[in-house]
């Protein structure tokens, strides 16, 4: 105990002297609740390290945890499960966006109605879309809705391809609506001159997607590209509802840890954090899981830089070097594509456009290195570095100039194949939607559905929720977790984003909400547990409202930024003038006419928390605490037990749409004077 609040004040006080030595009042909260639940939990994952702690005994080990957590062989095959899978899940959510986008795009009937069907995914928690979908997918034993209709099985806890691309078709799913509307942004940049001139070329609409719209965008998404990569890198919620990390492979059986072929890195610390009652292990494995993270925000940071090209290549060889090394990357293949991209840094800095040539070859090495590697050792194969490498190699060639000319499909075909791709997005996008529905209004508790609507119709699943589970009770604790969260937030963010439109230098405190973003995940959110057991935090509403709230941060820092830096300065000028000091003038000025802006953010924090799954899962053991996704899980239980409530599942899943539905509704007009109003300001 000592130990911990020694390590706690001495950081805080250094992690407060970096960060809110300008504006200070206005940035002191934030920066408290930032360190608290990102920063603090991988330093005290550092410190736990070095000791066997069995609370509230601590014996100094040294490098002992350490050592076994960087050696184990079930973190180094669960890093390479990682890396293809989220490689496999940003490949779909790429390659569905951009049909989506490319579809959508330059179509004016309907177009308000298929935007919003597109953006449906976003708007359903991930905890009923999820278990939704593995019901239709996998149902039981195989026997599924799906199964029937493509007279395929597809068993999740046995068959290893269909769990490992069933799940990151699901988690793309989920990424899709934002993937599709950053593409659509992109395409919306496009000078009118391009395609006006493969007009003049006799280009047809197909020609002008592939010559045109996808080469001259892909550079503009390329950064978001790899975001997309660094979050499925941190999935967990799919992968723990869909297949808890199964099925069981050969290669996972290890002394120390288990992996199947979807345990991702988030679901061995979650394992872990379930039967390991030595804090120091956890502590270890976080770092282990937390240096493999930090080396991946710091290739994605660079896409910031001005010397872009010449970083990622330094990135590159970087990352290759340790992961080859550790173990994780390609081994002793790795020298081959190193030297490659070190003769493409050298050539980088005198200044020749050659250097792409040598970072096309040495990606080319990576990747059939990975190819024939994943082919002769299936997922052990698998190496990140060069996964990284290739990824960040396309954003280094692709020049945003492509021209196929071979391929050819006339206009009305085209026109005939987008509509009917859209129409069966947008089947795939209410199914599972469709199928709670089913589910919650049906009389018998059958899985799977076999038809489209229910044979017997009852309402009584709705209110024997609420009479034998407790419901009413799970939703009064999801709004009391939402109502502090957006107390949390507001309280915080808002004088913190102030003192940042106003000051350069309380600008870091941004900057470090970003990184941190990127780099949390759940090897920092076990030592949070930890933290929070030691804080009196552990298994309160209010303990889950604090993470929540710094999660919903980030975006509520970004949104008011830029609202508060363009608020008039006249207006603060003559406040000055007529002595009101910088809290009257945040207060009286600032605060009203960010009024539209803070209503957006409120909704978002109060959707957020309701719509919160992992967080209550690791925070919470009292069913009294239980939120609304905690009490509709325990009615199914992970990827579909023998004895699911999924008729119960269904209302209470019907319930939750209907009261995101209703908070859309009632707060349109709040969230759309946010967006077309300018600075507080109707034009």
């Amino acid at each position: 105990m000592t130990f911990f609040w020694l390590l706690f004040s001495v950081s805080l006080i250094f992690f407060l002297i970096f960060v809110v030595r300008a504006k200070p009042i206005y940035t002191f909260a934030l920066a408290i609740l930032l360190f608290t639940v990102n920063f603090f939990p991988f330093l005290w994952g550092v410190g736990i390290s070095f000791f066997d702690f069995f609370p509230p005994t601590m014996k100094f080990v040294g490098f002992k945890n350490l050592i076994g957590s960087f050696s184990d062989p079930g973190l180094v095959l669960s890093a390479k499960i990682t890396a293809l899978w989220a490689m496999t899940s940003m490949a779909m959510e790429i390659l569905i966006s951009y049909s989506i986008a490319l579809s959508l795009y330059s179509i004016k009937k309907f177009s308000g109605l298929l935007y919003a069907i597109v953006l449906i995914p976003w708007a359903v928690p991930s905890y009923i879309s999820v278990i939704s979908w593995t019901s239709l997918i996998e149902g039981y034993g195989g026997d599924s809705f799906l199964s029937r209709i493509l007279h395929v099985t597809f068993n999740l806890s046995t068959n290893v391809p269909a769990a490992f691309l069933w799940s990151a078709f699901v988690a793309a799913w989920l990424g899709i609506p934002l993937m599709t509307i950053v593409i659509l942004s992109s395409l919306q940049t496009l000078p009118p001159h391009l395609r006006d001139l493969a007009e003049m070329e006799g280009a047809n609409s197909f020609e002008k997607a592939i010559n045109v719209y996808i080469p001259q965008t892909l550079p503009i998404v390329f950064p978001y590209i790899f975001i997309i990569f660094l979050e499925s890198f941190k999935e967990f919620s799919t992968i723990f509802l869909m297949t808890a990390g199964g099925p069981a492979i050969v290669s996972g059986f290890g002394s120390k840890s288990i992996v199947g072929a979807t345990t991702v890195l988030g679901m061995l610390m979650y394992d872990k954090f379930s039967i390991t009652q030595n804090y120091g292990v956890l502590g270890a494995y976080s770092v282990a899981i937390g240096v493999i993270m930090l080396l991946l925000v710091a290739v994605g940071w660079n896409y910031r830089s001005s010397k872009k090209n010449r970083n990622l290549i330094l990135a590159i060889i970087i990352t290759h070097i340790i992961f080859d090394f550790w173990g994780i990357g390609s081994g002793f293949f790795g020298i081959l594509p190193v030297l490659f991209y070190l003769i493409a840094f050298f050539m980088y800095e005198k200044r020749s456009k050659r250097f792409k040539k040598f970072v096309l070859i040495g990606s080319s090495f990576d990747l059939a290195y990975l190819i024939f590697s994943v082919a002769h050792s299936g997922l052990s194969g698998v190496s990140i570095s060069a996964v990284i490498s290739f990824i960040v190699a396309l954003t280094i060639i692709f020049e945003g100039r492509i021209y196929i000319s071979i391929l050819k499909i006339p206009d009305l075909l085209w026109k005939v194949l987008k509509m009917s791709w859209l129409v069966l997005w947008a089947i795939i996008v209410f199914l599972p939607i469709w199928n709670v529905f089913v589910m919650g209004v049906s009389k018998e508790n059958i899985l799977p559905i076999s038809n489209l609507l229910p044979r017997e119709l009852t309402l009584n699943n709705f209110s024997e929720l609420f009479s034998n589970y407790n419901f009413g009770q799970a939703i009064l604790n999801s709004v009391v977790i939402g109502i502090m969260a957006i107390a949390i937030v507001l309280v915080t963010v808002f004088p913190a984003t102030y003192a940042a439109a106003n000051s350069k230098r309380a600008s870091r405190i941004g900057f470090l909400l970003l990184i941190s973003s990127f780099f949390t995940g759940m090897h920092t959110m076990i030592p949070l547990a930890i933290t929070f057991r030691f804080l009196g935090l552990l298994d309160t509403l209010l303990g889950v409202s604090i993470v929540i709230a710094l999660h919903g941060s980030v975006i509520s820092y970004f949104l008011l930024y830029p609202f508060l830096s363009g608020l008039p300065k006249n207006l603060d000028e003559a406040a000055k003038i007529d002595g009101a000091n910088g809290f009257t003038r945040m207060v009286r000025i600032a605060l009203p006419l960010s009024l539209p802006a803070l209503w957006t953010i409120i909704v978002f924090v109060f959707i957020d928390s309701w719509s919160s799954f992992v967080i209550p899962l690791i925070f919470l053991n009292s069913e009294n605490l239980y939120p609304v996704s905690m009490t509709m899980y325990n009615l199914v239980g992970q990827y579909g037990l023998t004895y699911s409530k999924w008729n119960l599942f269904g209302a209470g899943s019907v319930i939750n749409i209907v009261v995101i539905l209703i908070v859309f509704l009632i707060a349109r007009k709040s969230i759309m004077s946010g967006i077309i109003s300018k600075n507080g300001v109707d034009d």
